[in-house]
């Protein structure tokens, strides 16, 4: 029987570990995962979105080579600060999604879309 100390195990060469291949569709859900979780958004969904099963967040995603453009939807539970939750969401999405995929963020367009808090979807999350 040998012990390894799991201190002193090299890991393989940077060759020889594969690639990471995340498509677009996970990214998607990754940046909508990190924009709720943004102090102040709501998951929203309209009247016409409760039929085909759209709701805010929501993520349009351009891919360029390893980097990608986003635009993205937040709704928030009006009144708020809609420059605070803009400037946050952006900043959480371009750190959270590279460290989540690898995948660079080179830019986050964010429209922020104020609605009524009674038509927003509980998250079980407060503002503090």
């Amino acid at each position: 029987m040998q012990l390894v100390d799991a201190g002193t195990e090299t890991a393989d060469p940077t060759e020889d570990r594969g690639t990471l291949d995340v498509r677009n569709k996970a990214l998607q859900r990754i940046i909508e995962h990190v924009a709720l979780k943004v102090p102040g958004t709501v998951v929203h969904r309209s009247a016409l979105g409760r039929v085909t099963g759209s709701a805010f967040p929501k993520a349009d995603i351009t891919a360029e080579g390893r980097a990608v453009r986003v635009k993205l939807d937040v709704a928030m539970a009006w009144p708020g600060n809609v420059s605070r939750i803009a400037t946050a969401a952006r900043d959480a999405v371009r750190h959270e999604a590279f460290r989540l995929s690898g995948i660079e963020v080179r830019s986050v367009d964010v429209t922020v879309h104020a609605v009524d808090p009674s038509t927003a979807e509980d998250t079980g999350r407060r503002v503090e």
